[in-house]
């Protein structure tokens, strides 16, 4: 019985002993989880969005560019007190290039011309009509397949300009007022308004030859509008493959008593976002899985310490037993 005490006490300390050190590395690897990169890691390269910044008015810079992406005006928001020399590596409120040649912000209305030109110039109109010119560096000329903007009127105050371009069908919607100010844009990979939009507007077919715009801004009995795209310009081919037409919404009138079933939002294939910041270098163990590893890692030597523990108790009960009989 000695033997078999000393050994149930042997297995206890062994026990406590694989614990303790399971439990502190499991800890040690949940704390230093979130840490995010080491100091010593590189900065991220902006060289890719740097250009000339010009200031156009309504605390916005233009930073203007025409490198191997063709031309591009990233609009961004420096407020009113900039001036040539401070950073314009800031909030981007939109982009203009060759597929996206005109835009609004803050009132003013931004328009890329002459875009397939070597030397494209962006034009700023202010909401009292002047207008200011500001040519881009010189680049490579290239053959325009942008056909757009088509303007559509889509009711409750709002307009929809349609694009047709080699990346595919887009199309920018505005809202009254305010200069008309973006409400949204929809194209090939997101091609239709979520349901909490609180109105109809998609693309139809997004990647076939024969795409069609969408929209219904009124309930009742408002039919669903309809306009197609226009036809890509000779010599211009799409950067990608056609698909089989789906069959368009037919132009039915509900009954007064009848409510529009929701508008499930059509989407052209899984996405990821991306993004519009550096992504940090270094993986992080997300928390959850840290303590997951915690809480297995304590819970196994745990389970351990009690089965030795319930030994220990089995050979003092036999002992007394003994001891009883004796």
């Amino acid at each position: 019985m000695r033997t078999a005490l000393r050994t149930s006490v042997v297995t206890v300390a062994l026990a406590g002993a694989m614990l303790v050190p399971a439990a502190g590395a499991s800890y040690a690897a949940a704390a230093a989880a979130p840490q995010s990169a080491p100091a010593s890691a590189p900065a991220s390269d902006n060289s890719r969005y740097e250009g000339e910044p010009v200031y156009i008015g309504e605390g916005l810079v233009a930073v203007l560019r025409n490198k191997a992406e063709g031309p591009e005006a990233w609009i961004r928001e420096v407020g009113p007190q900039w001036k040539p020399g401070d950073t314009y590596m800031v909030r981007v409120v939109t982009k203009l290039d060759r597929t996206l040649p005109h835009d609004k912000a803050k009132g003013l209305d931004l328009e890329l011309t002459q875009a397939a030109s070597a030397r494209p110039v962006l034009v700023v109109t202010a909401a009292d009509g002047s207008a200011t010119s500001h040519p881009l560096p010189a680049g490579e000329a290239s053959t325009d397949c942008r056909v757009g903007p088509v303007g559509q009127e889509i009711g409750a105050g709002m307009k929809a300009e349609l694009y047709l371009s080699e990346l595919g069908p887009k199309v920018l919607l505005f809202e009254a007022g305010d200069g008309g100010r973006g409400f949204a844009q929809l194209d090939r990979t997101h091609p239709s308004l979520p349901e909490s939009a609180g109105i109809i507007a998609r693309i139809v077919n997004p990647s076939s030859a024969r795409p069609v715009f969408e929209w219904k801004t009124q309930g009742g009995n408002d039919t669903v509008g309809r306009v197609a795209f226009p036809a890509f310009p000779k010599g211009c081919k799409p950067s990608y493959a056609f698909t089989d037409d789906k069959p368009v919404t037919k132009p039915t009138t509900p009954s007064p008593a009848s409510t529009p079933a929701p508008v499930k939002p059509q989407t052209a294939g899984q996405t990821s976002v991306v993004p519009k910041g550096p992504v940090a270098a270094g993986a992080e163990l997300p928390a959850k899985a840290a303590a997951d590893t915690v809480d297995t890692a304590t819970m196994t030597a745990g389970a351990a310490l009690i089965a030795a523990f319930g030994a220990l108790a089995a050979s003092v009960v036999l002992r007394r037993r003994h001891a009883t009989r004796d």
